[in-house]
């Protein structure tokens, strides 16, 4: 949908901030179309734990702290580490190769310092990690609220060093996904987790 979307990238861009009141005549406005549409992007959003609908008052973008973002870290720690599991357990030739890319593209991105890239590239190879896993209920759980933090990480940036380091971290965890060790695999997506929780909290603390 055009005006979720839209919604998505201005909250990403930071245009639309947490705890910030969204109007559906503002919006609506906004956007050209009628309230109807804006009333089902509001729902959509709020289905992805992005913000709060109120009833004929429009809705309210969730706010971010440091317990959301520790909070949300953890959630994908611990279900990153059992997706991760399960691809290394069913891998195939043709998806270490779309892996390898990604993780490459990532590695180039950081190097130039492209934020968006970086981002881009980190969803990309999470999403083809994820679809071998074949657990759609698990990466449903794991979309919650994960635009505020995408969010937060364009706006702090990432912490000395830390690009190369994720960099670095993604290969490794490729490497040990084409490999198919279970156990690595796993492990290494959730320390992967809790490096990049422990800089964003850093970053936005200071």
């Amino acid at each position: 949908m055009r005006v979720a979307a839209d919604l998505r990238q201005r909250i990403l861009n930071g245009e639309f901030a947490p705890g910030q009141r969204l109007k559906i005549d503002d919006i609506a406005t906004l956007f050209g179309v009628s309230h109807m549409p804006v009333r089902a992007a509001l729902q959509e959003l709020e289905a992805e734990g992005v913000l709060q609908v109120f009833p004929h008052r429009g809705a309210e973008i969730r706010g971010v702290d440091v317990r959301f973002v520790r909070n949300m870290y953890d959630l994908r720690a611990a279900i990153e580490g059992m997706l991760t599991e399960r691809c290394a357990a069913a891998i195939t030739a043709p998806v270490i190769s779309v892996l390898r890319t990604t993780a490459q593209a990532f590695e180039e991105a950081a190097s130039r310092g492209d934020s968006h890239g970086m981002i881009a590239s980190n969803l990309k190879l999470h999403a083809a990690i994820n679809e071998v896993a074949d657990n759609p209920e698990a990466v449903r759980v794991l979309g919650q609220g994960r635009l505020l933090v995408q969010a937060l990480r364009l706006r702090f940036g990432f912490g000395p060093g830390q690009a190369a380091l994720i960099a670095q971290e993604h290969l490794d965890l490729v490497d040990a996904i084409a490999r198919g060790d279970v156990a690595q695999a796993g492990e290494r997506a959730r320390q992967h987790c809790i490096r990049a929780r422990d800089d964003l909290l850093e970053l936005i603390q200071h």
